[in-house]
């Protein structure tokens, strides 16, 4: 063997050890980069945001919070009996629930309580479209301060890792319906 055939092995010998060394660091890199990122996502209500959390009761007196559903897609829509654009929407909502129970997603509908005449329109409103889904019921309009609910109904969309994904201020129409991050 010639020097240079040495040299070129001892060569190429430190280069694979180096690939070798860089690939096994490459994971830390990459753990260090999701971890910025992961940090870089602050609470809140808009999209982009992870969403904060809230616990509610339901219309059967079940306590339910959000962080309940970490890990699992979740659609949330708030909603009042007396309003038009709510009762125009809701077979659209219907619609959407069972859709999405179907996936494996979870529908959640927040009644603002704290907007209603009485507490006791919800059930009849809710028999009149035939939604089978219990709803929760936000009595002090907190949750509705706390997501900046200006107007109703409005449909936010948190995808699996609790980040915000959509936001829908106003109705819901069955084509709207399909545009949901969930549906594409």
């Amino acid at each position: 063997m010639t020097i240079r055939q040495a040299f070129f092995r001892s060569a190429l010998i430190i280069i694979l050890c180096s690939v070798g060394f860089m690939y096994s660091q490459s994971d830390s890199v990459f753990k260090q980069v999701e971890e910025a990122v992961a940090a870089s996502v602050k609470e809140g209500v808009q999209v982009g945001n992870e969403a904060t959390s809230f616990e509610l009761t339901t219309l059967g007196g079940e306590t339910v919070a959000l962080n309940d559903y970490h890990g699992t897609p979740v659609v949330i829509n708030f909603f009042a009996t007396w309003c038009p654009p709510c009762q125009e929407e809701m077979p659209v909502i219907v619609e959407m629930e069972k859709r999405l129970t179907n996936q494996g997603a979870k529908f959640i509908a927040v009644n603002m309580t704290s907007q209603e005449t009485s507490k006791a329109e919800v059930t009849p409103f809710l028999k009149h479209f035939g939604a089978n889904f219990d709803v929760l019921l936000d009595e002090s309009g907190d949750v509705m301060d706390t997501y900046q609910i200006i107007g109703i109904p409005t449909t936010i969309v948190i995808d699996e890792n609790g980040i915000i994904v959509q936001r829908i201020n106003g109705g819901l129409s069955y084509s709207m319906m399909e545009d949901i991050y969930l549906f594409r």
